[in-house]
């Protein structure tokens, strides 16, 4: 058997695995039309979680409105971001610590009608701490922060599909989005 005859028999193989224990990539989420003009309220327009909200939406097919021509409006808090020790060493230092981001959101119609209560969206991860190169673990933590403001904003995409879909003004198909593993 030739090593490119392998090769493709080992992708083939390794893909029916993956495809088997049910990982999809995540796709777009489908947010039906009467929920894409949106408007953003937050205390930090131009902070960097407004900023990837709005990136975010619109790669999903939202469009932002500054005026009252919105069908919704979003109001977003400003994020939170806090680190608590995880694990403590035998030196009595930090050796793993947990990350966790949140923020709220609330959903309003263009009347004012709460939509959406205020609901809290969170991720957390685990960071583990290396007290011999603290350089690379800030920069660790900094990507790490993007990440999960990056995952915080696909739950904020999740959350408003399912109000759109339960709030009884939308018939659509079933959202093209999938959970990883």
């Amino acid at each position: 058997m030739s090593v490119t005859t392998l090769y493709k028999v080992l992708i083939i193989g390794l893909t029916m695995v993956l495809s088997s224990c049910g990982f999809q990539l995540r796709g777009n989420i489908d947010i039906p039309p009467e929920w894409q003009q949106l408007r953003l309220v937050s205390p930090s327009p131009n902070g960097e979680l407004a900023r990837e909200v709005r990136d975010g939406f619109s790669n999903n097919g939202v469009q932002w409105v500054e005026d009252n021509s919105a069908n919704y409006i979003l109001r977003l808090a400003d994020e939170r971001f806090q680190q608590r020790n995880l694990t403590i060493g035998s030196n009595a230092r930090a050796t793993e610590f947990e990350l966790t981001l949140d923020t709220t959101l609330q959903v309003m119609d263009a009347a004012g009608e709460e939509v959406m209560p205020p609901s809290q969206v969170t991720v957390t991860r685990v960071m583990t701490h290396d007290p011999e190169n603290v350089a690379g673990k800030v920069e660790e933590s900094r990507l790490l922060r993007d990440e999960m403001r990056i995952d915080l904003v696909q739950q904020l995409l999740r959350k408003i599909r399912f109000a759109a879909v339960n709030s009884g003004t939308v018939t659509t198909a079933p959202a093209t989005a999938t959970a990883t593993p």
